[in-house]
C-alpha cells in the first residue's frame, strides 16, 4: 500500500513538473537563441579593437540620478529703451533604474516630487547613440518660471505666469566611428581604449512656444505681446574627443554649432501677428561633456548635455533658450 502511494504522489509530481520544466528549457533556447543574434550584430561591427570593445560582461545595470533646467532670455528694443526678461524654472531631480544586455536596453524612472504631491512640470528625454550616428529626443511642457524683468536699469520681479511648450530632436553622424565611441562616454555600453575623437556633422529641429497668461485686471493695448512661437532646423560640423589618461578614466567633450537654415518664428500681440525678424547668423549649439570612472567592475559618471538656441535680431527682439541636463551615474556590470 505504501509503495502503491509512492507510486501514485511520484506520478503526480512528474506531471505538475514536466510542462515547469518544458516551459524552463523553451524559456532558456529563446534566451539562447536572443544571446545568439546579439552575438552575430556586435561581430559585425565594424570597430578598431585597438581602440573601441564591448564589455566583457554582457549584463549592465545603472542607478542614474537626472537632473535638468531650462531658462529663457528676451531682449527687446523700444524707442530707445532697453528691456531684459529673464526667467528659469525650478531645477528638476528624477531617478532611473536602467539595465543594458549586450546593447538592449531597459529602464524606468520617477519623479521624487511626485511622491509628496509637488507640481512638477513634464518632461521627456529619449536618447540613442551610437559609434555612428545618434539622437536626442526632447519634450517639455512648464508652467513654473521664476524670473524678473530689468528696464533700463530698474529690476523687476516677474509676477506674470508664463508657459512654454518645446520640443527639441537632435541628430549626429561621426565619420571616425571606428575607433570614436560616443556611447562609451554616455550608456558605457562600450569601453573607449585608447583616446580618439572625431569630426561630426550634426542637423536639429527646435520648436517652441512661449505665452503669457492674461490678466483679467489689467487692461492691454491692442500691441502688448501674448505669445512667442519659434521653429527652425539647423545644420552644422562639430568635433568630439575622448580623452583616455589611463584605464580607470573617461573625459569625453565634444561641441556641435549649427546654422539656422529654415525659421518659422512669429510674434503674436493682442490683435494680429507679426514675423520676427533675423540677424545672421541665428545659431543651435549641443554641448556634451562626460567623465567616467572604472574599478574593476564598478564605475561612476557625470554627463551633461548642452542646448542652446537664439533667435530674432538686435534691433528688434532676440530669444535665447538655454536647456540642460545632468546625470549622475552608479553602475555595475555582471
Amino acid at each position: 500500500m505504501i509503495r502503491k502511494s509512492l507510486y501514485i504522489i511520484c506520478f503526480a509530481m512528474s506531471c505538475f513538473l514536466l510542462p515547469s520544466n518544458l516551459a524552463a528549457q523553451h524559456r532558456f533556447k529563446l534566451l539562447q537563441r536572443i544571446d545568439s543574434v546579439l552575438d552575430i550584430r556586435q561581430q559585425k561591427s565594424k570597430l578598431d579593437t585597438n581602440y573601441v570593445s564591448r564589455p566583457g560582461r554582457h549584463l549592465m545595470l545603472r542607478l542614474i540620478n537626472n537632473i535638468s533646467g531650462t531658462d529663457f532670455t528676451l531682449k527687446a528694443f523700444d524707442e530707445g529703451e532697453n528691456v531684459d526678461l529673464r526667467f528659469k524654472d525650478p531645477i528638476r531631480h528624477t531617478i532611473t533604474l536602467g539595465a543594458n544586455y549586450r546593447g538592449l536596453a531597459v529602464s524606468l524612472a520617477f519623479n521624487p516630487a511626485h511622491l509628496f504631491g509637488k507640481k512638477t512640470s513634464t518632461e521627456i528625454n529619449i536618447n540613442s547613440y551610437s559609434n555612428r550616428y545618434g539622437f536626442d529626443f526632447i519634450y517639455e511642457t512648464n508652467g513654473e518660471f521664476e524670473g524678473e524683468i530689468d528696464w533700463d536699469g530698474e529690476v523687476y520681479d516677474l509676477d506674470t505666469e508664463i508657459r512654454e511648450k518645446s520640443l527639441t530632436i537632435n541628430g549626429y553622424y561621426a565619420f571616425n566611428g571606428r575607433k570614436f565611441s560616443y556611447p562609451a562616454a554616455f550608456s558605457q555600453s562600450y569601453i573607449q581604449k585608447r583616446s580618439a575623437g572625431s569630426l561630426m556633422v550634426g542637423v536639429s529641429y527646435h520648436r517652441t512656444t512661449v505665452s503669457v497668461e492674461e490678466d483679467e485686471e489689467v487692461e492691454y493695448e491692442y500691441d502688448d505681446i501674448r505669445k512667442f512661437k519659434l521653429s527652425y532646423a539647423s545644420a552644422g560640423l562639430g568635433y568630439g574627443y575622448n580623452f583616455v589618461p589611463n584605464s580607470k578614466w573617461l573625459i569625453h567633450l565634444s561641441a556641435l554649432p549649427t546654422i539656422v537654415f529654415w525659421r518659422d518664428n512669429k510674434i503674436i500681440k493682442m490683435v494680429g501677428v507679426e514675423a520676427m525678424s533675423a540677424t545672421f547668423p541665428e545659431v543651435a549649439i549641443v554641448a556634451r561633456f562626460s567623465l567616467v570612472h572604472y574599478f574593476k567592475h564598478f564605475f561612476m559618471g557625470l554627463t551633461t548635455v548642452y542646448n542652446y538656441t537664439s533667435a530674432g535680431d538686435y534691433d528688434n527682439f532676440r530669444l535665447r533658450h538655454n536647456k540642460w541636463r545632468s546625470r549622475i551615474i552608479i553602475g555595475k556590470r555582471f
